[in-house]
C-alpha cells in the first residue's frame, strides 16, 4: 500500500513540474521584433527611413529625402537601405546596408535602446571596423 501511495505521490510531482516547465521557442504572439517598425529619423534630422517586416525579415527604405542627402549621398524616395535583419531576442542582425550611392553592402546590426532610440551599427568587412549612428523615433 506504501508503494501506491509514494507512485502516486511521485507521478503527481513530476506532472507539476513538468507544468512549470519553460517551454522553448518562439510562439506567435511573441511580437518584440516589431518594436522598430515605423519611421525613423537619421542623426541630421531631415531624412527618415520606414523599417517595415515582410515574412519574418526586416526591411528599411528612405521615407523622406532632405536636400542635403539627395546631393551628398544620392538618396531617393523608397530606395531600400536595409534588407534581410532577423530578430534574435536582443537586437536586429544578420542583414545588410546598402549604400546608397555606391551599391555598396556592409554588415549591420540595429539594437533599441528605448522605444524611440535605435543604435544602429555597420560593419565594413571586419566586426571591430564599424560605424555607429541612432536613429530616433519620427
Amino acid at each position: 500500500m506504501l508503494f501506491l501511495v509514494r507512485h502516486n505521490y511521485l507521478w503527481a510531482l513530476s506532472f507539476f513540474l513538468l507544468c512549470l516547465w519553460p517551454v522553448s521557442g518562439k510562439s506567435s504572439t511573441d511580437y518584440t521584433g516589431d518594436l522598430i517598425l515605423g519611421y525613423w529619423l537619421f542623426p541630421a534630422k531631415g531624412s527618415s527611413v520606414e523599417l517595415y517586416k515582410s515574412g519574418d525579415r526586416y526591411f528599411g527604405r528612405i521615407a523622406d529625402v532632405a536636400p542635403m542627402g539627395k546631393q551628398q549621398f544620392g538618396i531617393t524616395k523608397n530606395q531600400l537601405l536595409m534588407c534581410d535583419l532577423e530578430f534574435d531576442g536582443e537586437g536586429w542582425s544578420g542583414g545588410k546596408l546598402i549604400h546608397p550611392k555606391t551599391g555598396n553592402r556592409f554588415d549591420v546590426a540595429l539594437k533599441m535602446v528605448d522605444s524611440k532610440t535605435i543604435h544602429v551599427t555597420v560593419y565594413k568587412g571586419f566586426r571591430w571596423i564599424g560605424k555607429d549612428f541612432v536613429l530616433t523615433r519620427k
